[in-house]
């Protein structure tokens, strides 16, 4: 019972003068906020790849040889290959199902860069459950070729650049006839995300209208794609294609794009690294803070710590009276910072992208434990200061 009048008396004492608790409770704050945020953009960055990486990990990519990304974007920037190569695919042991996709690129009018736009025929609509004509999440899918669906990143990221691309409007795209541009009307019918984000960061379409734009005739493609039986066994089909189209005209690429976004993945652990690194200097700045203040407050309680001893506490209960107010300051520190942070994760979902962040239970755990570990380390110089204090000599002093 005494321990518990202890434990609540140390927790009102910590907040008694408003000012210092103030600043000790904003300094943690501000650290656990950034922790926040920056720990929910890696998750999202982390979810984001690992959805491509699924979608593709018993993919195979057959496309020309000046493919563009290797490959990646299938076909784009290469000459089209014959789609008689799917026959020969199809008998390869441990191929799955084997379609074309058709690809070209098409440019806004009044934008100064290029967009993909992924056309599909009624084949692969119905055979394949991940293309983006199965996964529309806003509007519907095209019913004829002059309209098209949108992957739901390209259209956050035309947002941010205050050309969004809204569903039921209708919008100019210049393509090339010759050496002559064209303008060409599409009517923006739905939104699609299929959790692959080179799929969803495009544009969609009939095979038809693809081939109209990019002057593919029919029997060619612009890549072949193969979906594999098992993820053990992509890179022995990937060789056993290889061999079978070699000496092929035009010159072909095989490509597994799990392989090809590796060093994509790379570049994104590294970058979650240094956020967390980030996140880590932000927290260490608030745990000083609870330090300094921590002891300030210690510095101009001496007399008080020394008529606590005189009155018969024990060194244990000076220290554990410390260490509960720097730790009563943290958390509630931490719960204010966690606060923040989603608020302004929630401003930035709602502004930028739904799944530009993740927040999980697993970052608030790691944002409340931060703040424990802030108020003990913050705690425990300030707590040896305040038990080294000899009752006599301040008694003498008063």
């Amino acid at each position: 019972m005494r321990g518990l009048s202890l434990l609540f008396f140390s927790i009102q004492n910590a907040f008694r003068k408003k000012a210092v608790a103030a600043l000790a409770v904003l300094g943690v704050a501000f650290g656990t906020a950034l922790m926040t945020v920056l720990f929910s953009l890696a998750a999202g960055m982390d979810h984001r790849v690992e959805g491509t990486f699924s979608e593709l990990s018993n993919r195979i990519t057959i496309s020309g040889r000046d493919a563009l990304f290797g490959g990646l974007y299938l076909g784009m920037g290469t000459r089209p290959i014959p789609s008689s190569f799917i026959d020969t695919i199809r008998n390869i042991p441990h191929v799955e199902k084997v379609y074309s996709q058709v690809s070209v690129v098409m440019r806004p009018q009044n934008m100064n860069y290029v967009m993909p736009l992924f056309g599909y025929g009624t084949e692969e609509i119905h055979d394949l459950d991940n293309n983006p004509y199965n996964k529309i999440i806003e509007g519907t899918s095209p019913g004829n070729k002059e309209e098209i669906i949108i992957g739901k990143s390209l259209q956050e990221y035309m947002s941010l650049l205050n050309s969004s691309f809204a569903i039921g409007n209708s919008y100019p795209f210049m393509i090339m006839e010759g050496s002559r541009a064209k303008e060409l009307n599409l009517k923006v019918v739905g939104v699609y995300q299929t959790g692959n984000e080179v799929l969803d960061g495009a544009f969609s379409g009939s095979e038809k209208l693809a081939r109209e734009i990019g002057k593919i005739p029919e029997g060619s493609v612009s890549a072949i794609n193969v979906a594999v039986d098992g993820v053990d066994n992509v890179e022995s089909t990937a060789k056993a294609i290889q061999q079978e189209l070699s000496g092929k005209k035009p010159e072909l690429q095989v490509v597994v794009p799990g392989e090809v976004l590796n060093p994509v993945k790379n570049i994104l652990d590294i970058l979650g690294k240094f956020l967390m690194a980030v996140s880590l200097v932000a927290v260490v700045a608030g745990g000083l803070s609870i330090m300094v203040v921590m002891l300030l407050s210690v510095v101009n309680r001496m007399r008080e710590f020394g008529i606590l001893k005189a009155l018969g506490w024990t060194p244990a209960n000076i220290i554990f009276m410390v260490l509960v107010e720097s730790l009563a300051l943290s958390l509630f520190g931490a719960a204010l910072g966690v606060a923040l942070g989603y608020a302004g994760l929630a401003v930035a979902r709602d502004l930028i992208a739904a799944d530009i962040a993740v927040l999980s239970w697993q970052v608030t755990a790691s944002v409340f434990l931060a703040g424990i570990l802030i108020g003990v380390a913050g705690g425990i110089y300030p707590a040896w200061r305040a038990n080294s204090v000899v009752p006599a000599k301040i008694l003498r002093e008063v």
